[in-house]
């Protein structure tokens, strides 16, 4: 289990929001973004000096990767961290561009590294925040991602992703002899680790609300099935076991008591929840055409869902309770598939291909305010990061000379619309972006 260790609260901790406002919105990708200086933490000993760089420069890129921040250019800040904290010069800050301050210091011993970091507003010399952190050295990387966090709730005003993993797809091997093994990492790409050996075929992972399962789709033998799997002990177990079906597409009910599925039986494939206490099953959908990727909407009321029952695939909204379904794609000559709520519900994400072309966007629930984020050869799978500011997804890329596609999983801020790319050690795809309490 990560977890960070709050060891000391050494200054005030402010519960309002900074000055500079972070406009959180997609239309448009309207926005403010608060500079901030983020100094090279002091480092309290000789041997803590690599490690004062390294979680330095994880925390700039975690933040210019967001858009609600611009970090300014070290080479313009007017104090580095030791003078700050023997004397802050607040004069010379005030003339600064930032508005935002990190400074602070890092300490290294045999098992343990501790940061000590301060947050202050320069321009009215108010300190936002101090504390003192502390995590086993082999989980350095936590602390770097963590402050990154505290960063952007005192300043921006919203949680932010750093301290999130992701679920993924490794793909390996030629495109005939395909080895794809279930995939986790930091949000960052670091500390990556294996959860299944290669043997059977896995695609479509998600994490459960709280972290500590996970369900995906399995092909072993010719079936096609779903496993839900305990992240700590490593158990896991087949959910549906009836002969002649094929499961597939799987994801949790938002408050972690089911899942909602697709199922093929006797020729047609419907949408159906399982409930995991008593394993009783019911059917969602009820139509002669194919229902897949479903997704319930945070409040549990309306569940998305891709359909071919006009005809061509599309994104449909169900509503539990009265069993009104509604088209909400509505772009000509579009294609639309694998929806997924945002965190609150405002945004569905989707891929969407028209003429030729594939694109990941996001859209209100009620089909209106169509918003295209990323565009490529092929595009897919979109994920939420757990605060609902960017969007982790699958892009295939043709490669020049042999023809051949690699595939990779970039991210996308959805306010400033920046892309980067997750530095895996292999091929990858089918993101799943954790919940904020995501444990291993």
């Amino acid at each position: 289990m990560r977890s960070v260790f709050l060891i000391a609260v050494i200054g005030l901790c402010f519960s309002g929001v900074a000055s500079a406002q972070f406009r959180v919105g997609v239309t448009g990708g309207e926005k403010g973004s608060i500079p901030v200086a983020v100094l090279e933490l002091y480092a309290e000993q000789s041997g803590s000096s690599q490690h004062a760089r390294d979680l330095t420069k994880i925390m700039r890129q975690n933040l210019s990767k967001s858009g609600a921040f611009e970090v300014v250019d070290p080479t313009a800040y007017p104090q580095q961290a030791a003078d700050f904290l023997e004397n802050p010069d607040w004069r010379v800050w005030r003339e600064s561009p930032a508005q935002a301050l990190v400074v602070g210091s890092v300490s290294v011993n045999e098992s343990d590294i501790e940061v000590k970091y301060f947050l202050y507003q320069p321009r009215s010399k108010q300190r936002r925040e101090a504390q003192r952190a502390r995590l086993p050295l082999n989980q350095w990387r936590g602390l770097a991602h963590f402050i990154s966090d505290r960063i952007h709730l005192k300043f921006a005003g919203m949680d932010g992703h750093f301290g999130s993993q992701i679920l993924f797809i490794a793909e390996d091997g030629s495109a005939t002899q395909r080895v794809k093994r279930l995939a986790m990492m930091d949000q960052d790409g670091h500390n990556i680790r294996y959860l299944s050996d290669g043997r059977n075929i896995v695609v479509t992972p998600r994490f459960s609300p709280d972290g500590r399962e996970i369900t995906y789709t399995e092909i072993s033998n010719g079936r096609v099935q779903v496993i839900l799997k305990h992240l700590v002990t490593g158990q896991q177990e087949v959910l549906e076991t009836a002969q002649g079906t094929s499961t597939f597409s799987p994801r949790f009910s938002p408050d972690g008591r089911g899942i909602v599925y697709s199922l093929a039986l006797n020729g047609n494939t419907d949408i159906y929840y399982m409930d995991l206490q008593t394993r009783g099953r019911e059917r969602v959908t009820r139509a002669p055409s194919a229902e897949t990727s479903p997704s319930i909407s945070p409040d549990g009321r309306l569940v998305a869902f891709e359909s071919d029952r006009s005809g061509s695939q599309q994104i449909y909204v169900l509503n539990r309770q009265t069993g009104q379904v509604r088209r909400i794609s509505v772009q000509d000559r579009a294609r639309y598939a694998t929806p997924v709520w945002s965190p609150n519900g405002d945004w569905i994400a989707f891929t969407r291909i028209k003429d030729g072309e594939f694109s990941i966007g996001v859209m209100r629930p009620d089909g209106t305010t169509e918003q295209i984020l990323a565009t490529g050869y092929v595009v897919e799978s979109p994920t939420w990061s757990p605060n609902g500011s960017a969007l982790a997804f699958a892009r295939q890329e043709r490669q020049t000379g042999d023809g051949s596609v690699k595939t990779r999983i970039y991210a996308v801020d959805v306010f400033s619309r920046q892309e980067w790319m997750l530095p895996t050690t292999s091929e990858a795809s089918d993101p799943a972006w954790s919940p904020r309490v995501a444990r291993n």
